[in-house]
């Protein structure tokens, strides 16, 4: 009995932390203006994409194409089919919407949105390992089911099944230059991805990391494959010059870090719509946006405090109240928030000097839209 009323205590106390780090957090919270609907343009994508990402591992029958599977929300862990949440779909999306507004056929796009899906997918995959995060779209990461040996193998053939993919284009009808090129893109995109993430993960071991050196990591890690979904899926779906493609690679370049800032804002003051932990970032110690503004911009004993905090091998709720009022002195969310706002600017500008139809290009002020006011 004793040992019972011990641990209903402990519980009680557990809960009453956690509480109190609830309520901090909300009275912290800057306000936020959020969307959680996606863009009504990505349902004339989705059922495309879905069959053809489907298609791709539907002859596969090994257990590594179950554990794919469940990665991307159709199976549960015994490899039976289910409904989970799954991904935004971004990368395909909005390849094909570079096709459209090529004026081309998106089916000959089809093959590199599917690559560029399971590229992205492989990389969340290793990042969920590297990052120690144990849930994704609310349920366990691959890595906590199946260990760390299995989910690097897992992302790996990912990365081939991506490859796989890249490989139907001319199956489809472009021609092999055409071809040629869009892989050796999307090869360059993923390890200029890869490259990205080391420099995320080389910036924790450091005290500070500038601005400069945070814009660099993110074009990488983030806006690689966003920049290149937009680019290659204009190219390979028209027929015509290239000025549509470079615009929408210019305007792939803004919205790239426009994803990663507002996805650095969730991090530190997102909800659980985002499936994974509350101020999961300062917990990390992610050199995200946030931290570095925060960091850079403290003096004194301030600065003392957050990179003593920072250096801590872990955080507890004491030390996360410290970050995020730090980050409110600091009006951090309000220089991260204006940021992402600048870009979206600066991509609305460029597409609004590119010649397509008008209803494509209010589909790309939606999905600026989206992405500056996102909530997940």
């Amino acid at each position: 009995m004793r040992g019972l009323v011990a641990l209903a205590t402990k519980m009680m106390a557990f809960c009453c932390v956690i509480l109190i780090l609830r309520i901090t957090i909300s009275t912290q919270m800057p306000a936020i203006t959020e969307r959680t609907q996606l863009p009504a343009f990505f349902d004339r994508y989705q059922p495309v994409i879905d069959r053809a990402l489907r298609t791709e591992l539907e002859n596969l029958t090994s257990e590594l194409s179950d554990i794919h599977r469940y990665h991307m929300g159709w199976a549960d862990e015994c490899g039976l089919t289910t409904v989970a949440t799954e991904g935004k779909r971004l990368r395909p999306t909005i390849a094909l919407l570079g096709a459209n507004a090529a004026g081309g056929d998106i089916r000959r796009a089809l093959p590199i949105a599917t690559a560029l899906e399971y590229v992205h997918n492989f990389s969340l995959i290793h990042d969920d390992i590297e990052d120690r995060d144990r849930f994704r779209h609310h349920r366990q990461t691959v890595w906590v089911v199946w260990g760390d040996p299995t989910a690097i193998i897992s992302g790996n053939t990912m990365l081939k099944v991506a490859d796989r993919c890249a490989t139907r284009l001319l199956e489809v009808g472009v021609d092999l230059d055409k071809s040629t090129a869009a892989q050796h893109l999307i090869t360059d995109a993923y390890m200029r991805m890869i490259e990205g993430q080391y420099m995320d993960i080389s910036f924790e071991q450091r005290d500070a990391v500038s601005i400069e050196e945070y814009l660099a990591m993110i074009e990488c890690k983030t806006g690689a494959l966003i920049e290149t979904s937009l680019y290659v899926g204009a190219l390979v779906a028209d027929d015509g010059d290239s000025t549509i493609s470079e615009g929408l690679r210019n305007a792939g370049y803004q919205f790239g870090r426009l994803f990663q800032i507002r996805d650095d804002i969730l991090g530190v003051w997102g909800s659980d719509e985002t499936g994974k932990p509350v101020c999961g970032d300062i917990y990390n110690k992610k050199k995200s946006l946030p931290a570095v503004h925060a960091i850079a911009a403290s003096t004194g004993i301030t600065y003392e405090r957050i990179r003593s905090i920072y250096q801590k091998p872990e955080l507890n709720g004491q030390d996360v109240e410290d970050v995020l009022q730090i980050m409110a002195d600091q009006e951090t969310y309000e220089f991260c928030d204006e940021m992402s706002k600048k870009h979206w600017s600066a991509a609305a500008e460029i597409i609004d000097g590119i010649d397509i139809d008008h209803e494509i290009r209010n589909d790309f002020i939606e999905l600026g839209e989206f992405l500056v006011e996102r909530s997940s």
